[in-house]
């Protein structure tokens, strides 16, 4: 029995293309934008946290 040669990557491989695809681009953009878009997730996050803490 003969193996197939892969046509298509595995669904591991495509996740980790996108990533390093992601992390190209964010490295292009300003350190500004950068760090305003991760205090922005983090206040997000601190109201969710809060939120689930009060429910």
């Amino acid at each position: 029995m003969q193996r197939r040669e892969k046509d298509t990557p595995s669904p591991a491989e495509t996740a980790e293309a996108v990533r390093v695809r992601r992390l190209r681009e964010d490295a292009r953009r300003p350190i500004s934008v950068n760090l305003a878009e991760g205090i922005a997730l983090s206040h997000k996050l601190m109201r969710f946290t809060g939120a689930a803490r009060s429910s």
